[in-house]
C-alpha cells in the first residue's frame, strides 16, 4: 500500500511553482527510471487538482 510519507503545506504561490517545476522536469525528460517519469505525471494531476480547487475557493 503507498501510504504517505510527507505532507506539505504551500501557499498558491508555491503551489504554482511546485506546478512549474514538475511540467519542466517532464517536458525535459532525459529518460531513466519510467516509475520516476510515471510519479512525475502523477504529481502533476494532483497539483493541477490542487491548484484547480484553489482557484473556485478564491472566485466564491
Amino acid at each position: 500500500m503507498n501510504e504517505p510519507v510527507a505532507t506539505f503545506s504551500y501557499d498558491l504561490n508555491a503551489l504554482r511553482l511546485e506546478y512549474k517545476t514538475t511540467c519542466d522536469a517532464l517536458r525535459h525528460w532525459p529518460g531513466g527510471d519510467p516509475n520516476e517519469q510515471d510519479f512525475l505525471e502523477c504529481k502533476k494531476q494532483e497539483i493541477f487538482r490542487a491548484l484547480a480547487e484553489q482557484s473556485l475557493q478564491l472566485m466564491v
